[in-house]
């Protein structure tokens, strides 16, 4: 039996044109005509041409919806992959609060509500971002990007429930033929999804793609421009009667998923709620079990109704051999890769005086350091964390001493290579390179692991 959940969710963020208003208003009264809460993720320059053209009717109907945030002005340079390309991870973080953090309090003081969920402007993602996030008391990612994926389905990364890149992910071109087409589409995705728990379906659209024929940053930002306020032109317009023919047919779209069994439209907010991996204290016993599993791969685990990253399981180890409460918890990747210089065996109260050393931290948040000390051995955090499972698994004792595990991270895997974004999103630079988003991207794949539903 189907149990699809479909996440509506609009990028609000043409701040220019001001036609895209109306179109804005359309989708809100579309939603509200068949009971669907639309979440609508919001620039924070939109929310504030919103406020000083006083478009109380727009702004009182969105406290029926959920409101999500979508950077403070999305495409204008540096944008954020640009900005962050050049700070590590926890500078990132604090930089990305600095420069973002005045949006998202106008979003929510314009709004009313509280900012549940995130998603990056076109193609500008950047890890950094999460504890920021986190800070914030945003718990949802929403929003479509390539760079970290998990077999099309949603999940855990930097702290965060992710929806990104699903199986589901799907919208109705706005083009002759578009209705049927997603019809199609959503048959498909339908039967797909079918015999899961719950089958989620992401469906995205722009208000101003119903009012323009072109972006409204295409215009003026696209390939590294960035012209004077005073420059900025709005996109051309739709000709008269073409928004509300497009907002129809998606209508008429909506209806057709509504027609289907046990299709329900949900917000970002309650799709985390429907999130069901365990979150309390594991036994003794337990940590054991998942040690005895534990070679020189260092991969996320599901585990008994937990799901476990690579970072809860070095928390869970941890916690084991200092004698703490065995619950996992976050903590972040370290800032770069380093190698482990050890020639001999190690003690293992070496090991134990290592880890209960106090770790970074970003926002309060753990962050594994990039080496530890373990007597004169310095040691990086894969194999030190595949090292205390062979402690664990063997039972060793203070006196006695270990091998060094030389482990991998293996959930990097997920993470994708290529540092050439310049030939993606539109408003990057053609020459953009981001060698350390990457390198990043792939440290925080310690935090990555499933969600389950």
């Amino acid at each position: 039996m189907a149990n699809i959940k479909v996440l509506f969710w609009f990028d609000v963020e043409d701040y220019v044109t001001p036609e895209s208003q109306e179109a804005l208003l359309g989708l809100i009264n579309l939603c509200e005509e068949r009971h669907i809460k639309g979440i609508f993720k919001l620039v924070g320059e939109k929310a504030r041409i919103l406020e000083t053209h006083n478009r109380t009717d727009i702004l009182e109907k969105l406290k029926n919806h959920e409101v999500g945030y979508h950077t403070d002005y999305h495409s204008v340079h540096p944008t954020i992959s640009e900005y962050l390309e050049h700070f590590g991870f926890r500078e990132g973080a604090e930089q990305f609060d600095r420069e973002e953090s005045k949006g998202l309090q106008d979003v929510e003081r314009i709004t009313g509500m509280p900012v549940t969920c995130y998603g990056q402007p076109g193609g500008s993602w950047a890890p950094q971002t999460f504890p920021a996030m986190l800070k914030w008391g945003i718990p949802v990612y929403l929003d479509n990007h390539e760079q970290v994926t998990l077999n099309s389905r949603p999940y855990w990364y930097g702290g965060l429930l992710n929806f990104m890149e699903l199986t589901g992910f799907m919208r109705m071109e706005l083009e002759d033929g578009g209705l049927e087409a997603a019809k199609r589409q959503f048959d498909d995705i339908y039967e797909k999804l079918s015999p899961e728990s719950v089958g989620f379906v992401s469906i995205v659209y722009h208000p101003n793609e119903f009012s323009t024929t072109q972006f409204w940053d295409d215009v003026n930002f696209a390939r590294g421009k960035n012209p004077p306020r005073e420059e900025w032109k709005p996109a051309a317009l739709r000709p008269p009667g073409e928004m509300k023919y497009y907002l129809d047919m998606l209508g008429l779209f909506l209806d057709y998923t509504l027609s289907k069994e046990n299709v329900q439209y949900i917000t970002s907010a309650q799709a985390r709620d429907l999130e069901r991996s365990e979150r309390g204290e594991l036994s003794k016993e337990q940590v054991r079990k998942i040690a005895a599993d534990m070679g020189d791969e260092l991969y996320f685990q599901q585990f008994e109704g937990y799901s476990l990253s690579a970072s809860d399981l070095h928390s869970l180890f941890r916690s084991y051999l200092v004698g703490s409460r065995l619950t996992p918890d976050l903590i972040y990747g370290p800032e770069a890769d380093a190698k482990s210089e050890v020639n001999h065996p190690i003690k293992v109260k070496d090991l134990k005086r290592a880890i209960s050393a106090i770790y970074p931290d970003v926002f309060g948040y753990q962050q594994l350091p990039n080496t530890f000390e373990a007597g004169d051995a310095i040691i990086n955090p894969v194999d030190l964390t595949c090292t205390l499972a062979k402690v664990i698994r063997d039972g060793l004792t203070d006196e006695d001493e270990v091998l060094l595990v030389r482990g991998e991270l293996r959930s990097q895997i997920h993470a994708k290579d290529d540092d050439f974004w310049g030939k993606g999103w539109i408003i990057f630079p053609e020459e953009l390179k981001v060698p350390n988003i990457i390198r990043m991207s792939k440290l925080q794949t310690w935090t990555l692991k499933p969600a389950l539903f």
